[in-house]
């Protein structure tokens, strides 16, 4: 009897179940994450309007890929990634946020949910290590840094 099944992809089951947990915690934390920039864009007001309403405009567009790659990635593993909200709720760390108007509030959100977000991904980076599992740490990879990248440029943008 073979003791160290495989999934599709070549994988040891039995190391997938951290990763597909930590790819989940992501998945909701994203979906929650998306929301919020969906309504940073939406609500905006005053003399930064015009550049943060193109700059989360644009965050939200690349969280909803990443979205749709951590689900996949829960797919490819043998998973099943959730959508429902209700769930999400449950399971993400964060928070729904809504009719935030001014700038530096926003602004200060996204990169403290980004910050969250990379430390996130550099947890999932470790779990894609333990596992063996080279396209859950290019993931992760690729998420930090882009974020990494966010916050640097936003931090800069809100400094007056």
């Amino acid at each position: 009897m073979n003791t160290n099944l495989k999934n599709n992809v070549g994988i040891d089951i039995s190391s997938t179940n951290q990763v597909i947990t930590k790819l989940s915690e992501l998945l909701a934390n994203y979906q929650i994450f998306y929301s919020n920039l969906r309504g940073l864009h939406w609500n905006i007001k005053g003399d930064k309007f015009y550049d943060l309403h193109g700059i989360y405009e644009e965050y939200y567009n690349e969280i909803a890929e990443k979205i749709d790659e951590a689900a996949e990635r829960i797919v490819i593993l043998g998973g099943t990634p959730e959508n429902n909200f209700s769930e999400y709720l449950k399971i993400s760390e964060i928070k729904e946020i809504s009719h935030v108007y001014d700038w530096k509030t926003g602004v200060q959100n996204v990169i403290k949910t980004l910050q969250f977000l990379v430390n996130k991904l550099r947890e999932l980076h470790a779990a894609g290590i333990k596992s063996n599992d080279h396209g859950t740490v290019s993931l992760a990879n690729h998420g930090i840094k882009s974020f990494e990248k966010k916050i640097w440029m936003l931090s800069a943008y809100s400094q007056e």
